[in-house]
């Protein structure tokens, strides 16, 4: 008598569980698992998965991933490194990532993607870079500006078309407002209080706009960019922050965060707080007061959450990390050494910038109106 082999049967996952399966893998993952199936390929390539996979690494546990530049100048770095900071106090290199030839400088940062430049003063060829996917996409800046002008550039989303945005604000009387949709610069549109400096480093890229932090004599405003009518508009700060503290910005957990001394400078505490989620939350709660700060306040830049403790760049090199329960600096231990490090918070992001320009390239940018700004 035959023996009795039992039936083999063949289960396939419904397609909403392996979509929830791939939404919880690394870019890396996600981009290799691309090649299993066209089936595979159309999902991981859909923007509403893309927006998906974008939405879960913001809203992850571990935010403590940041992108290192690492060199001996700002004009003069190496390639950037993906750093974790783990529980022993140790900066991880996860990954180097080798920047589009000729562009290594950064000037803003929006979910994962990052606008890149080959000169500061000049920048008239701008490079959109995700280091998570390596894509890139050029364009270029169509005005002539004096390079010794002061300029500003940001990066954002534009909700209606969901494309990119590039804004550069020059001497801050204008400012020009790329679509990569439209592959087109607007107008230079009035920029308001010529009175007004910024405290350049950092503006902040939370809540889908981007935030600059303006200075008067003893007076401070907080402005953010608008995507939706290109506009520029003040956010009330928190109402214990007096005009005649300096004050800084910082990104912690996603979310707007500003900062200065206490006990009206004279102190060695530092004192943050930290806005309501969503651009049109002016809510203010203070966060955490950092005592013992053993330095001046420009040498001071927090950088993310590990844990309930804070990473803490000073002096544009050292890091630590500040314990709140000891009130306690606690040093790093750094795999390598640079007279010069800046770091960006990095988040995992499928976007591919070049998705967003028109399927031909244009011989010449579209220009509403050029004016020159010396």
């Amino acid at each position: 008598m035959a023996a009795k082999h039992p039936k083999r049967s063949t289960s396939f996952l419904p397609l909403e569980i392996i979509e929830t399966i791939l939404l919880n893998l690394p870019v890396e993952s996600l981009l290799r698992f691309k090649t299993v199936s066209k089936s595979w390929n159309t999902m991981i390539s859909d923007p509403a998965f893309v927006e998906n996979q974008l939405h879960r690494s913001k809203t992850s546990s571990s935010r403590n991933l940041l992108l290192g530049e690492l060199g001996f100048s700002h004009y003069n770095s190496e390639d950037y490194s993906l750093v974790k900071i783990d529980k022993d106090r140790k900066l991880q290199t996860l990954q180097l990532s080798e920047y589009p030839p000729g562009s290594n400088v950064v000037l803003s940062y929006c979910d994962g993607v990052l606008l890149l430049t080959n000169d500061r003063q000049t920048c008239m060829d701008f490079v959109l870079w995700n280091p998570s996917t390596g894509t890139h996409a050029t364009f270029q800046f169509p005005y002539e500006v004096n390079p010794r002008s002061q300029k500003i550039y940001g990066l954002c989303h534009d909700p209606r078309t969901g494309g990119f945005k590039v804004v550069v604000v020059v001497c801050l009387k204008y400012y020009t407002v790329y679509s990569c949709k439209n592959n087109s610069w607007t107008r230079k549109k009035e920029f308001g209080d010529t009175s007004f400096l910024v405290v350049y480093d950092p503006h902040i890229f939370v809540d889908g706009v981007f935030y600059l932090l303006l200075m008067d004599p003893g007076i401070y405003l907080i402005t953010y960019f608008d995507p939706v009518d290109d506009e520029f508009k003040i956010l009330r700060k928190p109402e214990i922050v007096v005009d005649h503290l300096w004050i800084y910005m910082a990104d912690l957990k996603g979310r707007l965060c500003v900062y200065c001394n206490a006990n009206d400078g004279r102190g060695n505490a530092i004192r943050i707080w930290i806005k309501g989620e969503g651009v049109g939350n002016n809510y203010w709660e203070e966060l955490i007061t950092i005592e013992n700060v053993p330095t001046y306040i420009w040498f001071f830049k927090p950088l993310c959450f590990v844990e309930n403790k804070i990473l803490i760049q000073l002096y544009s090199s050292r890091l630590v990390l500040y314990n709140p329960s000891e009130k306690t600096f606690e040093k790093f231990d750094i795999e390598r050494s640079s007279v010069y490090c800046e770091y960006f918070p990095y988040l995992d992001s499928l976007i591919d910038p070049g998705a967003f320009f028109p399927a031909q390239e244009k011989e010449e940018v579209v220009i509403e109106k050029l004016i020159s700004c010396s």
